[in-house]
């Protein structure tokens, strides 16, 4: 039956596009948790430099120089994390493009699948009422088999009398 078939193929591909939805939500969750994490590691290292900015009053050579060195690598830390923020920003992007496309191929597939469906249901509906159940031929013919049975014995009753 080629609307069963159908039915079966738009069922197949519909729950691939749910899988596929499914997999660009997690995507989704998954860029927008490291935008978030790299924004916040940004944040802290800038608050960290501004923290070790040297302070008022004397300080020795050395001292000044790893508080330098620390500085100088926060402010590399902050830079690289706001360059990862931007990227899972994009990356964030992405992916909710990705959602929105595998959202509308499941809405697509899902209306697909209820046409399927209807039409084997109408099929369905018109081979039950064009043909009369296969039941009620077996009685038939059952029936048309004693009436014949009956009628040979009342030919064989009148050829006897």
């Amino acid at each position: 039956m080629r609307e069963a078939r159908r039915l079966a193929l738009m069922e197949r591909q519909a729950l691939i596009a749910r899988v596929a939805r499914r997999q660009a939500l997690r995507g989704l969750a998954e860029a927008l948790e490291a935008e978030a994490r790299s924004e916040a590691l940004a944040a802290r290292s800038r608050q960290l430099v501004a923290a070790s900015a040297p302070q008022p009053g004397a300080m020795a050579a050395e001292v000044f120089t790893a508080r330098a060195i620390f500085a100088a690598s926060l402010v590399q830390l902050a830079a690289n994390a706001a360059d990862a923020a931007d990227d899972a920003a994009r990356q964030s992007a992405w992916q909710a493009d990705m959602l929105a496309q595998a959202e509308t191929r499941a809405k697509r597939l899902a209306e697909r699948e209820a046409e399927a469906r209807a039409a084997l249901d109408a099929l369905k509906r018109r081979r039950a009422e064009a043909d009369p159940p296969q039941l009620a031929r077996k009685l038939q013919s059952r029936d048309l088999q004693s009436r014949d049975l009956q009628t040979r014995e009342l030919k064989t009753l009148k050829v006897q009398n």
